[in-house]
């Protein structure tokens, strides 16, 4: 380069000279400069000359617009600026050399990804295909990074595998494969390379003759890239163990903040999780991470309002990113009209006796549909409701039919829901009417209380003798975790007949077997209950009990992201106590399908099987139900 000045010092119109100090230029990475040289006399340089510098030129645009921004508003206007530069270079050329320049659509391939216009990096990936070219390994990676946001995860991992190949040791395209391994559902595989990952590069290397080691950022990511992944096959205390270990070195990083409040919240700790989303955010106030995963726990403790500053802000400022994007899709579900439609059908059949004792009949049955508005005021919802329930007791069909309306309050803490219905049948006319309130004391624990006046749910056989009820009934749960939860209800009921009637029941699972599409609990539940009155001309057991234990297997038949296929098989045994006749086994199974449909669209239905003993006679039990559930 030195040469070259001197000799343009000395003889200014040296095209030479002048040449080589720009291709020179190029070489030693300021294309810049050059591309300013070649403007300035473009008759030196021949068309391939020409060519390179506006390639290089652009290619250095992209290296620009890939570097940290100083905040977050401007942090994609180089590439942007990288963006509108290529569309006018391309813009310049004929059809056959636009058909010819290789170089510059594989750039636009980088400028697109850092964008995050995956659809597009997609599309011109395939047309790339099309046309018989070969895409580098630099570009394939970040077609494999598009196509893995565009959920083509076994795409990515093909063109991810490719690249690596090409690129050996390469760390961010072995942990971009690691994710599509995982959202392929392959987690076996995920771990496998995030493993290889961990054990290649070690915490604190030590150059030759170094007196002490350099820190080593990739082994950090391999960590708690490793951690989450290990939480997203369902081993979350591993990786809360995991993650709180790199925490108590690297309490400031906000990443690692965030990611535990990830975990927190996949194992119902929603407070904590916020806690910890809100430390990342002050730790680093640009974290995409930190405020969606803030605004996902808001959302999940019912304080839209504060939501609402974090969603609105993200979409304004990352509309294009693919998380944001999905954020926006939970939101719209979860603040939207939400509700379920139901049907059920069963028998009971009596050994040995021509009718039955069950207070369900012969035959029994029930449908309805229960519909939310989409929120109002960030806490208010409309309801409303429609349902009938039927039972055969000796050829009559009783049923008991309701509509009504009400009115959901939700916010922070408290829940409160106030219901109408009105009858529609031939037995009873009272009016309906009752309120629930929940209370969430915190995170593991929460409390809920109901009243109603002319329960809807009150004893069929009774309404068949115009005989009604009032109840009210508080309940406890504590979840200290995914692993188990335990729980216990009372109810009590004041029937029109002067019957007061008791239930107390308590129910708890604790977690047995964790796989990634598997999960097996231990189950069991417990009950009491009397009644008043020994002549009610409704199944009343002055006294009884019943004690019952089994397992719950859960698993994962397909998944693509929000859309599944679970099964769940449960198989229950225990102990029934009537007084005046005695004890009995009382065995019942069940086997469910849920198939989510997409984000806020569920379609769950089962049968389900028992032999339970009313006033001493063994009856047998089938039921067919289906349910449709939409928003979050």
């Amino acid at each position: 380069m030195a040469i070259y000045e001197r000799l343009l010092a000395a003889h200014p119109d040296d095209e030479d000279a002048y040449r080589m100090r720009a291709l020179t230029l190029a070489d030693l990475g300021n294309a810049e400069r050059a591309w300013q040289l070649y403007r300035a006399r473009p008759s030196v340089f021949s068309a391939a000359q020409a060519e390179r510098l506006q390639n290089d030129r652009l290619a250095r645009r992209i290296v620009w617009g890939g570097l940290y921004a100083q905040d977050t508003a401007s942090r994609l206007d180089e590439m942007k600026q990288a963006e509108r530069l290529m569309v006018e270079h391309l813009a310049s050329l004929t059809a056959e050399q636009r058909a010819a320049a290789h170089r510059p659509r594989l750039d636009s391939l980088v400028i697109l990804n850092t964008l995050e216009k995956h659809d597009e990096v997609v599309a011109a990936y395939r047309s790339l295909l099309a046309d018989g070219l070969q895409v580098p390994p630099y570009a394939l990676a970040k077609v494999g990074d598009s196509l893995l946001a565009t959920r083509h995860p076994e795409e990515a991992a093909a063109a991810l595998e490719t690249s690596l190949a090409a690129m050996p040791g390469e760390f961010d395209i072995q942990l971009l494969l690691a994710y599509a391994y995982l959202e392929s559902e392959q987690h076996e595989r995920a771990l496998t390379t995030l493993d290889a990952l961990v054990k290649a590069n070690e915490p604190w290397p030590r150059a030759p003759g170094a007196r002490r080691g350099h820190q080593n950022w990739h082994r950090f990511d391999a960590d708690t890239n490793r951690a989450m992944v290990t939480a997203y096959g369902n081993r979350l205390q591993e990786a809360q163990t995991a993650l709180e270990a790199l925490a108590s070195i690297a309490p400031n990083n906000a990443g690692l903040q965030s990611r535990l409040g990830n975990i927190f919240s996949m194992r119902g700790w929603t407070g904590r999780a916020l806690e910890r989303q809100r430390m990342a955010m002050t730790l680093d106030p640009r974290s995409t991470e930190a405020r969606i995963g803030a605004t996902e726990s808001l959302l999940a403790l019912d304080r839209v309002g504060d939501a609402r500053v974090l969603h609105d802000g993200l979409l304004e400022q990352f509309p294009g990113n693919t998380h944001v994007q999905r954020l926006d899709r939970y939101w719209d579900a979860h603040l939207g009209w939400r509700g379920r439609a139901w049907a059920a059908a069963g028998r009971s059949d009596a050994e040995g006796a021509s009718t039955t004792a069950s207070p369900l009949g012969n035959r029994d049955g029930e449908y309805g549909v229960y519909i939310e508005s989409p929120m109002l005021a960030d806490r208010w919802r409309l309801t409303a409701q429609a349902s009938d329930a039927w039972a055969d007791f000796q050829g009559e069909r009783v049923h008991a039919r309701h509509t009504g309306m009400g009115l959901l309050y939700t916010h922070d803490r408290l829940s409160l829901e106030a219901q109408a219905s009105r009858p529609d049948d031939r037995y009873l006319d009272d009016t309906a009417v009752g309120i629930r309130a929940g209370w969430r004391a915190s995170d593991t624990l929460s409390a809920s209380a109901a009243a109603f006046h002319a329960d809807p749910e009150a004893s069929l056989q009774a309404r068949r003798s115009g005989i009604g009820a009032d109840s009210w009934q508080a309940g406890l749960v504590w979840t200290p975790s995914e692993q188990g939860q335990l729980g216990a209800r009372y109810k009590h009921w004041d029937y029109d007949d002067g019957n007061r009637r008791q239930e107390l029941g308590v129910y708890g699972q604790r977690r047995w077997i964790t796989r990634p599409h598997l999960l097996v609990d231990m189950i069991g539940d417990a009950y009491a209950s009397r009644g008043s009155r020994d002549d009610a001309p409704y199944y009343n057991p002055s006294q009884d009990r019943a004690f019952n234990g089994g397992v719950r297997i859960d698993h994962v038949a397909w998944r693509r992201y929000e859309r599944h296929l679970r099964q769940r098989l449960e198989i229950t045994a225990g102990s029934y106590w009537q007084q005046g006749h005695g004890s009995a086994w009382v065995p019942r199974a069940s086997y469910r399908q849920e198939l989510k449909l997409g984000m806020g669209h569920v379609l769950d239905y089962g049968i389900s099987w028992s032999r339970p003993v009313y006033d001493g006679q063994r009856e047998q039990h089938v039921a067919l139900d289906i349910e449709y559930r939409w928003g979050e």
